[in-house]
């Protein structure tokens, strides 16, 4: 389990650390996760909708 919490602190270091060094680039890698995980909601809520159809 301590793995576990050294990993999720070296992922923090390593997004905050992105985020300083680039802050645009790491703007636009949140905005297209964002629209992706929009697509996928959207996408799976038509499939539910044409079932109920």
């Amino acid at each position: 389990m301590k793995w576990r919490r050294v990993l999720g602190w070296v992922l923090v270091a390593f997004a905050l650390y992105a985020v300083y060094r680039s802050p645009e680039s790491a703007a636009g890698f949140v905005r297209g996760v964002g629209e992706a995980l929009g697509t996928l909601v959207s996408s799976v809520a038509a499939f539910f909708d044409g079932l109920l159809a």
